[in-house]
């Protein structure tokens, strides 16, 4: 179903309310906010806060941020990890602690790898790198569900925002490469102008 122009107005105004209440810069809070139109899963609120600091960061910089973002996360997710398998209670799900702690290891790589080749411009790289990243998280959660335990928290929360920082810094990294090329601006704008409402010739 499609927004009406008057609730599209309110939630906009209701964004910059907010984005104004962090201390939001508007580079920032326009990023954002086209990265959520662009991809349905970006959790709005969440790229404003874990980007909002960045105030002189266009959005090539909030792309590399953000894969920064990740690699903290991921490091936070796997010191989680080992506080788990020493407890004494975890013996039953010490396996997929295991299986989690494998692929946290590839998810902080792939992090910083995005970060480096999007640093280096190399933005269809830095996308399957980000890509690569989303998938390695997934496989903690799919760990755990093969076991029919869920995860234990913190590392639960963790592996949800590490989830979606990879989804943010996609679409970001996706905007700056369609801006960059001169081609997908040209697709875009007629992709865009054919889901246009035609206007007639006659008055």
């Amino acid at each position: 179903m499609r927004m009406s122009k008057a609730l599209a107005a309110v939630v906009a105004i209701s964004v910059s309310l907010s984005a104004a209440a962090m201390g939001v810069d508007a580079t920032v809070e326009s990023t954002c906010s086209d990265a959520a139109a662009s991809d349905k899963r970006v959790h709005l609120a969440m790229c404003l806060s874990q980007l909002g600091h960045h105030r002189d960061a266009d959005a090539w910089g909030l792309a590399k941020a953000a894969t920064l973002v990740g690699v903290d996360k991921a490091d936070l997710a796997a010191d989680d990890i080992k506080e788990l398998e020493a407890g004494a209670s975890t013996a039953g799900i010490k396996p997929a602690l295991a299986e989690c702690a494998k692929q946290y290891r590839g998810v902080g790589f792939a992090f910083a790898s995005a970060h480096d080749v999007i640093n280096n411009r190399a933005y269809d790289v830095g996308e399957k790198k980000l890509d690569e990243a989303l998938s390695l998280t997934q496989k903690c959660n799919a760990a755990f569900a093969k076991i029919g335990v869920p995860l234990q928290q913190p590392l639960a929360q963790l592996t949800a925002d590490t989830i979606q920082i990879a989804i943010i810094a996609k679409a970001i990294t996706c905007l700056v490469n369609v801006n960059n090329n001169p081609a997908l601006v040209a697709a875009a704008a007629a992709a865009a102008a054919a889901k246009a409402p035609q206007q007639s010739q006659y008055p």
